[in-house]
């Protein structure tokens, strides 16, 4: 079968996958109501994935690489105040998590926690990712020399990315809740959890 062919086949799969997780959660959707979603057999769905729980991976991961790559342009030419740096690596780490809606990522938080060994894993490994970008940027802003040298990066980027993923998880579980509203609400944070690292 052609490249073409096959990518747009596994898209199917994906779009299948997501709708249907987001409709009725990752354990009540079968693989074959999956398959059946994408027009395609049972078998051919385990031949792109390999279990449902690397399908809900990768339907988790599309699209990522476009925030990963937005996420590390700022962690290595951040803007010149420290605050608003971080500010804007962690509203963009949000924004690229908000490609999917509210219902999903309520099933992947469920799941991660239900299933550990399956997909949690796999998802906190992700997370580390987002994590490591907060972590050169803050080592950027230390050797411009507005941070404290005493400041444990490591421990600060760990830090941050808590308050953000709170701040997400709030957005997430709350209908009410824009993007916008948690972009405020973490800016102030940032702006207390931040300003006791930076250098007056």
């Amino acid at each position: 079968m052609l490249p073409g062919k096959k990518r747009k086949r596994e898209a199917r799969i994906l779009k299948a996958a997501s709708l249907l997780f987001t409709r009725h959660g990752y354990h009540e959707t079968s693989v074959e109501a999956i398959a059946f979603r994408a027009d395609v057999a049972v078998g051919t769905v385990y031949n792109y994935f390999q279990s449902k729980p690397v399908l809900l991976q990768h339907v988790l991961a599309s699209g990522r690489s476009e925030s990963l790559r937005a996420s590390a342009a700022i962690a290595e030419g951040p803007p010149a105040d420290p605050v608003e740096a971080v500010s804007e690596l962690l509203i963009a780490q949000m924004r690229g998590a908000n490609r999917h809606d509210k219902e999903l990522w309520r099933v992947i938080h469920a799941t991660a926690a239900l299933e550990p060994d399956a997909f949690g894993l796999d998802y906190f490994m992700v997370k580390e990712q987002f994590r490591d970008h907060i972590s050169i940027l803050l080592n950027t802003l230390r050797d411009r020399g507005q941070l404290r040298r005493d400041i444990d990066t490591d421990v600060a980027a760990k830090t941050i990315k808590y308050v953000a993923s709170e701040v997400f998880r709030r957005y997430v579980i709350n209908d009410n809740s824009s993007l916008e509203d948690a972009a405020d609400e973490l800016n102030a944070m940032l702006k207390f959890v931040v300003g006791l690292a930076v250098i007056r």
